[in-house]
């Protein structure tokens, strides 16, 4: 469908595009800006002439509605001291009764009670009926008989008080106080009657007032919302009329700043088609610019198949040919297939429809534009093209005038440099003429000098000759040198290993000595010292204590370095072992308040036969290790049968737990999980090396299981028949460790820089602190 199109405004039902922040509005230039338009200000003054009404009706609604609820509950208090009144009569009459019975005081507590509060209760309910003439007159009766019946009480109580029960008896069998009684009852009943029916006509008469207050207010409200709906309507329609002009200016000023300037032809169509595309969302555009013939030719183009056609059309020529021909825009819908084709690297599309607008000024059309989409144009998008014609059309004259000069230009200047060349050329002939004559002259020069200056390398070159062989002897010298150094060196390093491994004793008893010293002071069994000499006493002890630890692993080292490791076989008994750990073990578990507990599993044999003190030092390293990053929880020891006459030692903890990258990390010397682990529990990183080393050595080896936050276990397995070192990983450090294996007094908590606190030490045994890792 084609259709023709002229500036309409903005249709006030088309969809409003959001305009940019920069709007100028062309109005009155106030800085309040425009006024309510008439629509919207007639439904604003009707709606709060509305509310005001509503409110009043409301008020007036809930303000008798409140009244009447007043009422009744005048009449509700009313009833309730009516009710008073009988029960104070009726406990007057008990204790009277009471009292004539059993002669009792006590019993005529009620009626004492009764007659202090008749008169508050009758003034009570004389204020409560003021505006009752029939009930007052009620009430004067009723307080008549109330004073009858109370004398008549007050005799009959005087006489037994008196002693006269017969008298006393005899009043009441007269029945004047019976009739007095009945008469009240019938004159509150009335009063109740009375009350009775003014509660009912007043319940009615608020509920009337509540109906009709809900009425005006629902009545009210849908007839507001009724008004504020056709306001807002009102509202919207000028709304959505002024957003569409200032969408416009919009678009006017937005494709003015991108034309604006001295612009080539290309860079101006891509800036228009740029700009339309992304304001009127259109997914697919061209621009034809028309050539001197009468022919139009495309020279820009958005989002195009790159085997798009007809890059040349005359006047006439299909629809963008008859645009231009009649100077007028063309709205296509339903467009077929295969026309002006959207492409990308997923594919290709058609549009759903087209806009052909002429750019023309005085009538001449300059060039078309044509835009496609997948969507239907709006009336505001037909407007921005028509508006923006002129403007583009005036771009697209001053850009090819522009061109035109800048071609003049550029041939004029192409045949100036032409003759500057031809001109160069002919200066430059001449200077290389002269340049070669001066060149000549040079070069001989050249060659003399040269030849002088071969002669004196040539002596040179026989000297320097001469020194290259006196420094080669020389260094020849200093490579022997340099052998002999390196040989030294080695055999130095090799005699340090063997002495640090010979070393062990005497490097840790003056040690040792020095801890039962500290350990001594820090006991403090003559009370001699002071709590800050004491404190003292157990720093020196901590550190010597960590210091004792590190010489260990460090002569360890050296022993295995000098190779003098050996293993001494013999039976060794399981449970016994287990059980030295257990109590080895277990004031450091009460100590931080966490389970330790060993079990051996059925199958396990008694004895197997290794090294005592190597199978000792591993298990004790690693539960040592397990209580020291165990905070709370357990730490168990499991021992159980294995396969192919094995023993497995499971050492399990619910401690912090190390992440799988970190795993192999721990078994390497001098390394642990990271650099926080060090920092909070302390400790050489050799523990977990040199127990696997150990277990290699015995025949067996150390696996891990853990992760991060759940605690590790530790897998110990070992052969019940020592058969040698385990020849799939030969065991590269075994430690030694003597004083942690040989007698340990006592088991410290594994803490960093926290002060040990070991038992009091034995004079005739050797104390070392508990081996860390």
């Amino acid at each position: 469908m084609v259709a023709g199109f002229q500036s309409t405004g903005g249709a006030p039902g088309a969809p409003v595009r959001q305009a940019s922040n920069s709007i100028l509005d062309t109005g009155t230039g106030s800085r309040s800006g425009p006024p309510l338009p008439p629509g919207p200000f007639i439904g604003f003054v009707v709606a709060v002439l509305a509310v005001v009404i509503i409110a009043f009706f409301s008020y007036r609604s809930l303000q008798s509605s409140a009244d009447t609820a007043a009422r009744v509950t005048h009449t509700l208090e009313v009833m309730e001291q009516l009710q008073a009144l009988l029960s104070t009569l009726k406990d007057a009459e008990t204790g009277q009764r009471g009292y004539l019975l059993t002669g009792s005081e006590a019993y005529l507590d009620p009626y004492t009670n009764a007659r202090a509060d008749l008169a508050v209760e009758l003034k009570a309910l004389r204020a409560l009926t003021a505006d009752n003439p029939r009930q007052l007159q009620r009430l004067d009766t009723l307080q008549q008989m109330t004073q009858l019946k109370m004398t008549e009480l007050a005799e009959t109580i005087a006489l037994r008080r008196a002693g006269n029960v017969a008298d006393a008896v005899a009043l009441v069998r007269t029945d004047r106080g019976k009739a007095a009684m009945d008469r009240l009852r019938a004159v509150l009943g009335e009063m109740r009657a009375e009350e009775q029916g003014l509660l009912e006509a007043r319940q009615e008469e608020w509920l009337n007032a509540a109906s009709l207050a809900s009425q005006i207010t629902g009545g009210g409200s849908v007839l507001l919302l009724m008004l504020i709906g056709l306001a807002a309507v009102m509202a919207s329609r000028d709304y959505r009329a002024r957003e569409t002009q200032a969408w416009l200016r919009t678009g006017q000023m937005g494709l003015n700043d991108r034309i604006q300037g001295e612009q080539r032809l290309e860079t101006l169509g891509d800036n228009v088609l740029t700009f339309l595309a992304d304001y009127l969302d259109a997914q697919v555009g061209a621009v034809y610019i028309a050539e001197g013939d009468g022919r139009f030719r495309r020279f820009a183009g958005y989002a195009m198949a790159p085997d798009a056609q007809q890059e040349v059309l005359r006047p006439g020529d299909g629809l963008l040919g008859q645009a231009a021909k009649e100077n007028r825009a063309l709205h296509i819908k339903d467009v077929p297939e295969g026309y002006l084709p959207v492409a990308s690297s997923l594919g290709r599309a058609r549009p759903m429809e087209l806009l052909l607008s002429p750019a023309s000024v005085d009538g001449v059309v300059y060039a078309v534009v044509e835009l496609g989409f997948f969507h239907p144009a709006q009336a505001s998008d037909v407007e921005l093209l028509a508006r923006v014609s002129e403007s583009l059309g005036v771009a697209v004259r001053s850009s090819k005038d522009r061109t035109r000069l800048e071609e003049l230009l550029e041939e004029t200047q192409r045949q100036a440099e032409e003759l500057q060349a031809q001109q160069e050329e002919l200066r430059v002939g001449n200077e290389e003429l002269e340049e070669q004559g001066r060149v000549l002259k040079e070069s001989q020069a050249q060659l003399e000098a040269q030849h002088a200056e071969l002669e004196q390398t040539n002596s040179q070159l026989e000297e320097q000759t001469q020194i290259l062989e006196t420094q080669k002897d020389e260094l020849s010298q200093a490579q022997q040198v340099m052998t002999d150094r390196a040989t030294e060196l080695e055999r130095a390093n090799q005699y340090k290993s063997e002495f640090l491994a010979n070393m062990s004793h005497e490097l840790r008893t003056p040690l040792n000595s020095s801890l039962i010293l500290a350990k001594l002071l820090a006991d403090n069994k003559d009370g001699n010292l002071t709590s800050e000499q004491v404190k003292f006493a157990q720093t020196i002890s901590s550190a010597g204590n960590d210091l004792l630890t590190l010489i260990n692993d460090i002569l360890d080292l050296s022993k295995i370095e000098a190779g003098q490791v050996e293993v001494d076989p013999q039976p060794v008994t399981i449970a016994r072992t287990v059980d030295e750990l257990v109590k080895l073990f277990e004031p450091v578990a009460q100590e931080k308040k966490i389970g330790l507990r060993a079990t051996l599993d059925a199958g396990v044999p008694a004895r197997i036969e290794t090294d005592a003190q190597r199978i000792s030092q591993i298990l004790r390293n690693l539960m040592s290790n397990a209580l020291k990053f165990t905070e709370k929880g357990e730490v168990s020891l499991r021992v159980m049968a294995g396969a192919d006459d094995t023993v497995t030692f499971i050492v399990r903890d619910t401690g912090i737990g190390i992440h799988a990258s970190q795993q192999g990390l721990i078994f390497e010397a001098f390394r642990q999980a990271d650099g926080s682990t060090h920092r909070k529990y302390g400790g050489t990183g050799l523990g977990l090396s040199i127990s696997r080393d150990l277990a290699r050595l015995l025949g067996g080896d150390i696996t891990l299981r853990s992760a991060p936050g759940e605690g590790s276990e530790f897998t110990l397995t070992l052969p019940v028949t020592y058969a040698g070192a385990n020849q799939g990983q030969p065991a590269s450090r075994v430690s030694e460790h003597e004083a942690a294996s040989s007698a340990r007094a006592t088991v410290q908590p594994p803490h960093a820089r926290t002060p040990a606190r070991p038992a009091a030490p034995d004079w005739r045994r050797h104390t070392s602190p508990a081996a860390s890792a």
